[in-house]
């Protein structure tokens, strides 16, 4: 017995020796060999393999081992591993598109996990994974805003007294993970580079581990710059008191490796969330959250919990530091049929937006549908998509899967029609789109972050292309497909409209932003 749990010790110690040294096939070889020969498995090993196999990126077989490892070892009093493995669970769901599964995963780690500020990161996870369910509701947000505000309220956080400071220019701080190359860091820029110094400070609280070159372009930009990234929550939150921050502008929300119980401390008079993320943090310490006309017709949500702060055009100013290829000629000219694509996250493709995507098919006789995605570029994910659009009905005959590639700007040059998706749409991945000359069709949706698409159509006058219903989402896919003339025209001034919207002018969506930091300056000073 004591020579079997010797060995067992010995091929996870050799196992997790191969992992580190990023020998994946090896390490994972080593493990399945010992289990086969001895049939001995162990909680540490399983979640090994789990943790080699999801660096491999073989998802489904990822998700097995978990799902083995959660059944066997069930009643381990091992809290802290089965949370991970929880985790873990709840990630490589997310990843495949089982939205809900991945919710109840992470709610699982949350009640396992032992350690109060982690509890927290686990249940921005579940919030982050909610929002692409179908048809999700505002008293499921909100039921876990209120799991996340009890944990909040575990931390026991002792909030700063009020602010009595009084500057002659208003000191802005910006908060984020983010601030590389990364999806976000697209919309930050005129933050960080384009605000009015005569009036305005600006601070920028850096998160980031691994520092760029769009790193370094922020940090050039802006007055006072803070690498907090090896900080503690309350050692974050004492710097930007003792930097005398009068507006902090979250820009993380619940996504991956955000600080929002920084604000528990209330170490500025005036907080504040946006761009990072689409839907409420569930938040009392929150006085308001970034938003637009288009993405929120009044001022409060049934899913938010802050005042939505409304600028009068787009919420997102597009200041990309990617370098875009020419525009090519429209595809189906040359195709003789047209071409459906849709590049964004296939987390965000549920089965409702499948069977829409069907039904466009259907209508629009020889049309092809090409999705692009890391999962869809490895062999697992394209046994577990296929499988999954064969059950649905999908003509896989006319269905093109991609895995991601550096040249994926160019490959828009394939596609003559983008199709959204919902509830959770596309962010940068439509401002690209329609920066190679690609038209969106999306649904408006029903609370703030469900329609970013309607907010950057409307902001380039192509309200059109929006649809109030699946049905109409249908037929104005239908239609503008069969209008050549017209994809030919946006094809060749999409771009240029672009340049000359909203959503690309910085000074004046800076002036608007900076008008509504005025006000909630002013209004905090007046009611203190």
């Amino acid at each position: 017995m004591e020579n079997g749990r010797q060995r067992l010790i010995e091929a996870y110690r050799n196992a997790f020796r191969l992992w580190k040294q990023r020998r994946l096939i090896e390490a994972e070889k080593l493990l399945d060999e010992f289990w086969q020969q001895s049939s001995m498995k162990s909680l540490r090993g399983m979640l090994l393999m789990a943790y080699i196999l999801r660096d491999q990126q073989k998802y489904v077989s990822e998700v097995k081992v978990l799902e083995e490892l959660l059944e066997r070892f069930a009643d381990s009093g091992e809290a802290k591993l089965l949370a991970d493995a929880w985790s873990m669970l709840g990630s490589v769901l997310r990843r495949l598109g089982e939205s809900e599964l991945s919710v109840e995963a992470f709610k699982k780690s949350v009640e396992l996990e032992p350690d109060k500020e982690q509890k927290l990161v686990e249940c921005s996870n579940a919030l982050f994974s909610a929002n692409a369910i179908d048809g999700v509701t505002a008293e499921y947000m909100q039921s876990l805003y209120a799991l996340y505000r009890k944990l909040l309220a575990d931390l026991a956080i002792e909030p700063y007294p009020a602010a009595g400071w009084q500057h002659k220019k208003i000191r802005v701080g910006y908060l984020s993970a983010d601030l590389r190359d990364h999806a976000v860091a697209q919309f930050v820029r005129p933050l960080f580079c384009h605000y009015d110094a005569a009036r305005f400070s600006v601070y920028g609280y850096s998160l980031v581990r691994r520092p760029d070159g769009v790193t370094n372009a922020l940090r050039q930009g802006c007055d006072v710059w803070r690498d907090v990234s090896d900080c503690s929550l309350s050692e974050i939150a004492q710097q930007i008191r003792a930097d005398e921050i009068d507006v902090l502008v979250d820009l993380a929300g619940h996504s991956a490796e955000n600080a929002l119980p920084i604000f528990a401390f209330q170490p500025a008079p005036v907080q504040i969330s946006g761009i990072g993320y689409f839907n409420s943090t569930g938040m009392q310490q929150m006085q308001g959250f970034l938003s637009d006309v288009y993405c929120s017709p009044e001022e409060s949500s049934p899913y938010f919990t802050e005042k939505l702060l409304r600028l009068p055009h787009s919420h997102f100013c597009y200041q990309p530091f990617s370098r875009f290829p020419a525009v090519g000629s429209l595809p189906c000219l040359k195709n003789g049929y047209v071409t459906f694509g849709c590049f964004n996250n296939f987390a965000k493709v549920n089965d409702g937006m499948l069977l829409v995507w069907k039904e466009i098919l259907q209508r629009v006789p020889d049309s092809r549908l090409l999705l692009k995605h890391s999962l869809l570029g490895i062999e697992e994910g394209i046994s577990y998509t296929r499988q999954r659009f064969e059950r649905l009905g999908m003509p896989m005959e006319r269905i093109e899967f991609r895995g991601l590639s550096k040249d994926y700007l160019e490959q828009y040059n394939d596609m003559d029609i983008a199709l959204d998706t919902s509830p959770y749409p596309g962010g940068l991945t439509t401002c690209e789109a329609l920066y190679m000359g690609v038209p969106v069709v999306t649904l408006k949706g029903n609370r703030h972050g469900a329609r970013f698409g309607y907010s950057f159509l409307a902001n380039l006058g192509l309200q059109e292309l929006v649809a109030e219903d699946a049905e109409g989402y249908v037929d104005i896919a239908v239609k503008i497909a069969g209008d050549s003339e017209l994809l030919s025209l946006l094809r060749a001034n999409l771009r240029r409209m672009m340049q000359a919207s909203p959503l690309m002018d910085g000074d004046v969506y800076m002036r608007a932003l900076e008008a509504l930091y005025w006000r909630l300056h002013e209004k905090r000073c007046y009611e203190a």
